[in-house]
């Protein structure tokens, strides 16, 4: 636990000390979420959802979406930058293996993620005057979707050790959660297929707890859902770090 603190610490000082990313990151998050409220995006929820304030909803589905892109890209992102500067062999001989060493990192990037978060949502409190109520069932379903999505980051971690660039990918998956996931509306065909990211099923048990429906099987089915998906990240980023080994790879950076 202290090694996975020291992590964590080590990464929020990096991050204020090189604010650059995270104005950028406040700036991209918040002109695209003013520009769904703008647009009237989300307004199908009135009649799916029998809610006339559908922009929580919408403002919801956003900010789990937000954390979730953060837990996909953290990994992978800190991983290439710290090959490539020569201090990722230190950690390959720490007694933490690194899908949990890099536990500290996504729990740095969650927390200054959350700053984000709250200056949006203030936002859109100030200028679209969003009313929501934060239930903790609601903010336990952020933190176990972020546990789940971070195993699909250790997945593309993994391909990133092997493939080398693939920032691209990246960008599509993120671009992709957005519009599968009912974060945005969308097509009960899709979201009946991607119920097996964790995600949607988040963004299922937000919306029960903000309709004060019952939450037993749909919170049982996210805390599954992201267990299955941790163990696989877990799993496959160990064969493609062996992979990678043998060919190499972890030298040509």
């Amino acid at each position: 636990m202290r090694m996975i603190w020291y992590e964590c610490k080590m990464d929020v000082l990096r991050t204020f000390r090189y604010k650059m990313g995270l104005v950028s990151d406040l700036v991209i998050y918040t002109l695209l979420l003013c520009f769904f409220f703008w647009s009237n995006t989300g307004q199908s929820f009135q009649a799916q959802y029998g809610i006339d304030n559908y922009q929580a909803l919408l403002l919801f589905g956003y900010i789990a979406w937000t954390f979730s892109v953060t837990a996909i890209s953290t990994i992978a992102s800190q991983l290439l930058t710290e090959l490539q500067r020569g201090t990722l062999f230190f950690k390959l001989h720490s007694r933490l293996p690194l899908q949990i060493l890099y536990l500290g990192d996504l729990l740095s990037s969650v927390l200054v993620q959350t700053i984000v978060v709250i200056i949006y949502s203030l936002i859109t409190f100030f200028i679209f005057h969003v009313r929501y109520t934060i239930t903790l069932p609601i903010i336990a379903a952020f933190f176990i979707s972020v546990l789940g999505m971070y195993g699909i980051g250790l997945m593309i971690a993994g391909l990133s050790l092997y493939y080398k660039r693939i920032g691209a990918v990246v960008l599509l998956v993120q671009l992709f959660l957005l519009f599968v996931t009912d974060t945005i509306p969308t097509s009960p065909v899709i979201t009946g297929v991607s119920r097996v990211l964790p995600l949607t099923m988040c963004n299922t048990v937000i919306r029960n707890s903000l309709l004060h429906r019952e939450l037993g099987t749909t919170f049982l089915l996210l805390c599954v859902v992201s267990l299955l998906w941790f163990l696989a990240g877990y799993l496959m980023f160990d064969r493609f770090m062996n992979r990678a080994r043998k060919k190499g790879n972890l030298l040509l950076y």
